[in-house]
């Protein structure tokens, strides 16, 4: 039995109660095709911001595939030095165990680019084994577009050895996936060698077929009223934080309350900094609903109530494709977006809805209130969800799991510097 390793010291693991995570996903699809995979994670949880075991613990998802704690330190921020020294003491930690563990056949990585290739590129290099990276997001160049200058100019000075190490570890790379198409072409212009290795774009998809038998499931939420015929619900959920347009939710549903559209209602679930700013505004605004936190099971059925998803992110973020985008085509709610990524192009092209200027209220409100053609919104909820089923967990995992094959049918490619 070939033996595979993912590497990636964050996400959600199985039984915590968040969306599913694409390396749980790969774990669990890899070992129902007879791989023995091993998921390399870290003890300490970032999205609960809390330890998941004292020490190292092994924890058996099925017969092939185990997820592996390595302890590292906690943080409290999501920017800050408390998080890199995290990643840094994950990549040493798991480098040394890795030295003591029966050599895999293949590593399939998303590792922090600080950490300067440890512990995966270092150990594939030693032991020439082959290793995929899974780019994910483009960093550290988000945090440096998010800066003014001159602290950005400094920033992109220091991060030089950076940039160059990725290089090095990009040309080296057997093959390559990532879960949006402009982070697969960064690759390849920073290493446009991988344009002829096996490469593959892997949306992080969801189960759509189980997501759409829960729509229509019966539920009660507090704070949610009983929708009436005509209204027009939006629907926000991720995290209340300074990367999402929580202020433009926020004066969107005060502008038609006062401008007297009132068929629009806003449903808002998730936590974050922010959420005391939410939470003030529903108080106020009689078609602003906060929600909370809930889980999957909770949230689905909110979303079959729903006729628009907002994806609102501040004009700082470089996202290329947003969770929400897989959730709001399963549900086939039309979209309105700010970001300018791939996910634009899917809702301009395939006529999903409506991109906006991130960070611009009236841009905000032009593309909401053309909703209020009920012919427009309903060939979007249609394009929608017609568009859904591409993004099926298990038609991405594939695309995967073919990258995987190709490399080990011939030979591994190695890693030649």
């Amino acid at each position: 039995m070939e033996r595979i390793w993912l590497v990636n010291p964050y996400g959600p693991i199985e039984g915590e109660n968040w969306r599913e995570y694409s390396f749980n996903q790969f774990g669990k699809y890899l070992s129902s095709k007879g791989y023995s995979v091993v998921w390399w994670t870290a003890s300490f949880s970032h999205h609960f911001k809390k330890y998941r075991s004292k020490g190292w613990k092994d924890i058996s998802v099925n017969k092939n595939f185990v997820i592996r704690l390595v302890p590292t330190s906690s943080y409290s921020k999501n920017f800050g030095i408390g998080r890199m020294y995290k990643d840094l003491v994950f990549g040493e930690k798991a480098l040394k165990r890795f030295r003591q563990e029966e050599r895999p056949d293949l590593i399939l990585a998303a590792e922090n680019p600080l950490t300067m290739g440890r512990p995966c590129f270092l150990y594939a290099r030693k032991y020439n084994v082959p290793l995929i990276y899974d780019q994910m997001d483009i960093w550290p160049e988000f945090i440096v577009n998010s800066l003014k200058k001159p602290l950005s100019s400094i920033a992109q000075f220091f991060l030089k050895p950076v940039y160059i190490r990725r290089k090095a570890i990009y040309d080296s790379l057997s093959g390559s996936i990532a879960l949006g198409k402009h982070y697969l072409e960064f690759m390849q212009e920073v290493s446009p060698s991988l344009k002829e290795k096996p490469n593959a774009l892997v949306y992080n998809g969801i189960d759509v077929n189980e997501f759409r038998s829960h729509l229509n499931d019966n539920i009660s939420v507090k704070g949610i009223p009983e929708k009436i015929i005509g209204e027009i619900w939006c629907v926000f959920a991720g995290t209340l934080g300074p990367s999402y347009d929580i202020e433009g939710i926020i004066e969107c549903a005060g502008r038609c309350k006062r401008h007297g559209h009132k068929e629009y209602k806003f449903i808002v679930a998730g936590s974050g900094p922010l959420e005391g700013i939410m939470v003030n505004a529903a108080n106020k605004l009689d078609n602003l609903f906060y929600i909370g936190k809930l889980l999957p099971e909770q949230l689905i059925p909110i979303y079959g109530k729903c006729d628009i998803g907002l994806a609102t992110y501040s004009s700082g973020s470089n996202v290329d494709m947003c969770d929400k985008f897989y959730d709001y085509t399963a549900a086939g709610l039309a979209v309105i977006n700010s970001l300018t990524g791939e996910i634009s192009e899917h809702i301009e092209q395939r006529r999903i809805g409506f991109n906006y200027k991130a960070n611009n209220v009236e841009s905000f409100m032009n593309v909401l209130l053309k909703f209020k053609n009920k012919n427009i919104l309903h060939e979007a909820k249609n394009n929608s969800l017609a568009v859904g089923d591409i993004f099926d967990k298990n038609v991405q995992n594939d695309k995967m799991l073919k990258v995987i094959e190709s490399i080990l049918e011939s030979g591994g490619g190695g890693n030649p510097n």
